[in-house]
């Protein structure tokens, strides 16, 4: 019997960990029998309790919220996990850890391997350098050290995509070192038109804001999209410069903008220096009403940009 927790929002190397566990425990042939993934806190251990069909292991997964909703005493769910048989393992997951003040979930702890899965934050040059570097390992892609400063702005800390695009650029590389005018025809950076678009929203430059905005559209972002990260960036923004402004230390303002890191603070003081508490309330606001018209099918995205520019 092995219990495996993984979590965390990192889910594309989640998922890849536990397609991992079930190709290395589970008989391709007999994994329709042998991979049960949707279980009731009431049939749990009964499915746990049923020997493998066929050749080969078994998996149960289960989710951290099932995990947590088990009312068994200390002793009975001790007892059901030892009698678990060997070849069967209980697989847990979820995007962040269950809680540990729970009876059930203390003792499954006691017999867990535990794995975090959480994405890079965005802010973390050096851990984004790390991950990009780790991926382009993994798919035997060489590139230009100017190829890799332009990758790790382009692709950020989204797992998903950097895994799929180095992938593709390892095909088309087919072995030979790419260079950074190859690389940028390939992969396209994103992430610098989010960059320019909040500050020119920022400082009030609505020229250059549409074209950044342009940008991305013709890029194929989502106008929700967009919005959402807008509202995001602007919701950290605004809420650290009320920190800042209480006189609230780093540690307490992430806690209220519900910020995992709270490194992260030190960066976002300096991006809002010079900027209005005031100001930064009136563009969430119109960010707000934006989403709303365009969940409506009303697209005022442009419009709304250049209003906001004009405050």
């Amino acid at each position: 019997m092995l219990i495996v927790l993984l979590y965390g929002n990192d889910n594309h190397s989640l998922n890849i960990k536990v397609k991992q566990l079930i190709e290395e425990n589970i008989h391709p042939d007999w994994k329709n029998f042998n991979y049960a993934n949707e279980c009731e806190p009431s049939s749990l251990f009964t499915e746990l309790m049923t020997i493998p069909f066929g050749e080969g292991g078994k998996i149960v997964h289960a989710s951290v919220q099932l995990i947590e909703t088990l009312g068994e005493s200390k002793q009975e769910l001790e007892e059901k996990i030892e009698s678990i048989p060997e070849n069967v393992i209980l697989l847990i997951t979820g995007d962040k850890k269950p809680d540990c003040r729970k009876t059930a979930v203390k003792v499954i702890l006691d017999y867990a391997e535990i794995e975090e899965f959480n994405l890079v934050p965005s802010w973390d040059k050096t851990g984004i350098r790390n991950l990009i570097s780790r991926l382009t390992t993994k798919h035997k892609l060489s590139v230009t050290p100017f190829a890799l400063n332009y990758l790790e702005e382009a692709l950020g800390n989204d797992t998903a995509r950097a895994d799929s695009e180095l992938a593709k650029l390892a095909i088309y590389a087919n072995g030979k070192k790419l260079e950074l005018d190859e690389v940028q025809k390939l992969v396209s950076n994103n992430n610098t038109d989010y960059l320019g678009l909040k500050t020119m929203m920022l400082r009030g430059h609505p020229h250059v804001a549409i074209e950044q905005l342009n940008k991305l559209l013709d890029s194929h972002e989502p106008p929700l999209k967009i919005v959402a990260t807008l509202t995001s960036i602007f919701r950290d923004w605004l809420i650290t410069k009320a920190g800042v402004e209480a006189k609230l230390t780093d540690i307490q303002i992430a806690e209220i903008a519900v910020i995992t890191n709270y490194k992260k603070v030190y960066y976002l003081r300096n991006e809002i220096q010079h900027a209005k508490i005031e100001k930064l309330k009136r563009i969430l606001l119109i960010l707000i009403q934006t989403e709303t018209e365009l969940k409506s099918g009303i697209d005022n995205l442009t419009s709304r940009i250049v209003e906001i520019c004009t405050l």
